[in-house]
């Protein structure tokens, strides 16, 4: 195969066309920056195309193999905040100050590929099949499949929601390949509809594996969330992550699937817990898949169930291992009632003693049965008239009250990003941009909206978003008189002090002749600018007569003050030319 004339957007073979007629992807598209360029080579052996999604930690891209000529998914390390690209594009330049961070991450990286790539046994993963290090950094090589993310399968589908049976057939061996990985010491962190992609086989692949610092707050990398699938700990550093964080997001990708909403942000539910599975899902939803959403969606961490087996178990539950959980005994089936002689009177009275004493039994098992399925439709099923449209989002809270999102107020101090993320499909965000000296960079200085105030879904919110401390170049005055060096440096918005160095005479007085900081450097706006100024020279008295041995007779008392003043700014500024007094 010609790799001149394959596709960079789907690694299909274009035949001279201009336009790939399997993808659409133009020919002389370029690649975006920072991304490697397209035909860029890994190992001498793995071309890369179109760059697919990128999040803090790195980038994937569609690949090709050209040993095995097939396609594969290639995974760079290239966090930005840490690196730039080299001159040639490709080799990675760590920037200064960040050399340990980047050597910190990079293991990490290794680490958890190197783990995934000991998995390849589990039809839920993309087997991982090289590992290179080139370019000053490192690449994941899966292979590749042909596929459509749940989420898209979703809104594609004529419900946007799946029944039991069917969601059962995908998710179960995803759920053991999720205990596998959790028991090779990797945790996800970014679960979601978006990352789980359905093969032509028919098959759910767990995708979208990055370090765990690129979904954790707090972390020297921009966390990336998933809105109604990170669990409350990934949010804050006030909960504990764990292997109970993946369980979550997929309780929560479960939910999707069988509700055909996306659950309600974790941020959300710590402030007004609302989730609930509306009543026209809950009839075809089991009781016992119900309740283990409910268990694997709990807010706090502690009391969410904590691995992957123990959902697995709850999702497995047949109804009659349900109800011996609620009753303390199990159910047996009814047996055929036997045909009998009449009985003494005796017989029949303690007959209708033992029927009222078993009667009453039942009664009391249905009502602890009855009770313990209002408690479960308490808190997690909605009245029947709460129905919901088949749609990707749903809104079932009217109003909610406003959080205090400004920074040192709020406990978890989050960036306006991870704002973004927890409250944009609860707010009309829009966002001013001020300097601050006070609030750090990506920091909210304000809110349009009181904290506390109760408002309705939809409703414009301002966020003042500090910019940090703003840096202006200081302008070249050298040479500058001090009232138009000044002038200048007020006008750039730097507080001035004036030192007035000795002045031998040779200079002229109240010019600037040194600057500092120097011009040209970035220095915090309304920092103090120290520049220096030649001083007057040191009086002198003229001699009457000069160094040709003429006497020299001032015109005035008025002339001989205006000399002398002239004199200390230039040297023989307004005194008679030479010639004219050898002409006397």
């Amino acid at each position: 195969m010609n790799i001149d004339n394959l596709c960079m957007g789907c690694m299909n073979e274009l035949y001279g066309e201009d336009k790939c007629p399997n993808c659409g992807f133009y020919v002389n598209t370029p690649q975006i920056s920072p991304y490697l360029p397209l035909k860029s080579q890994i190992g001498d052996r793995y071309i890369i195309g179109k760059m697919m999604n990128a999040n803090s930690e790195g980038a994937t891209y569609i690949g090709f193999d050209s040993v095995r000529k097939t396609p594969v998914t290639v995974r760079e390390f290239l966090p930005e905040q840490f690196a730039d690209r080299g001159d040639d594009g490709k080799i990675l330049c760590i920037k200064n100050g960040y050399e340990e961070l980047f050597e910190k991450y990079l293991g990490k990286f290794l680490d958890m590929w190197r783990r995934l790539a000991r998995l390849r046994g589990l039809s839920a993963l993309v087997p991982v099949v090289d590992i290179i290090e080139s370019n000053n950094t490192a690449y994941a090589i899966s292979e590749y499949i042909e596929s459509i993310s749940l989420r898209e399968f979703l809104l594609k589908s004529q419900t946007g929601y799946l029944n039991w049976s069917k969601a059962k057939v995908l998710f179960m061996p995803v759920l053991s390949a999720l205990s596998s990985i959790h028991d090779a010491g990797v945790i996800h962190g970014g679960i979601n509809p978006g990352n789980l992609l359905i093969g032509r086989d028919g098959k759910l692949h767990l995708t979208g594996f990055s370090i765990n610092e690129a979904h954790l707050y707090g972390s020297d990398l921009i966390p990336e969330f998933f809105d109604g699938y990170t669990p409350i700990e990934q949010y804050s550093n006030n909960y504990s992550f764990g292997i109970w964080s993946d369980i979550y997001s997929f309780s929560a990708v479960i939910y999707r699937s069988l509700v055909g909403a996306v659950p309600q942000d974790a941020v959300s539910r710590s402030v007004n817990d609302q989730l609930i599975i509306p009543a026209r899902y809950a009839e075809i939803i089991p009781i016992y898949v119900i309740n283990a959403l409910m268990n694997g969606l709990q807010i706090e961490p502690n009391e969410r169930t904590l691995d992957a087996e123990t959902l697995r178990e709850e999702l497995s539950a047949t109804p009659s291992n349900v109800v011996s959980s609620f009753s303390g005994a199990s159910v047996s089936p009814k047996a055929p009632a036997p045909v009998a002689e009449p009985k003494h009177p005796e017989e029949q009275e303690s007959s209708a003693v033992k029927t009222v004493l078993v009667t009453f039994l039942i009664i009391l098992i249905t009502g602890l049965l009855v009770f313990g399925g209002y408690l479960a439709y308490d808190r997690f099923i909605a009245p029947k008239d709460d129905a919901i449209t088949d749609s990707d989002t749903v809104e079932e809270v009217k109003t909610f009250v406003v959080e205090d999102f400004r920074y040192g107020t709020a406990a978890q101090n989050l960036s306006y990003n991870q704002i973004l993320n927890s409250q944009q499909k609860r707010f009309n965000i829009t966002i001013k941009e001020e300097y601050s000296k006070d609030v750090p960079k990506d920091y909210i200085i304000e809110q349009s909206i009181a904290p506390g105030k109760e408002v309705t879904y939809g409703t414009e919110l301002v966020l003042t978003v500090s910019l940090g401390k703003e840096y202006v170049a200081i302008p070249n005055v050298m040479d500058f008189q001090i009232d138009n060096a000044k002038s200048a440096l007020e006008n750039a918005g730097f507080e001035v002090s004036v030192i007035e160095d000795e002045n031998d005479g040779t200079h002229d007085a109240d010019r600037v002749c040194q600057i500092t900081p120097g011009a040209g450097e970035s220095v915090e706006k309304g920092s103090t600018v120290c520049i220096h100024i030649y001083g007057k020279p040191p009086e002198t008295v003229p001699d009457t007569e000069n160094d040709t041995g003429f006497e020299v007779e001032p015109e005035s008392e008025a002339e001989s003050e205006s000399g002398t003043r002239a004199f200390g700014g230039r040297l023989f500024g307004n005194l008679p030319d030479i010639s004219d007094i050898l002409s006397r």
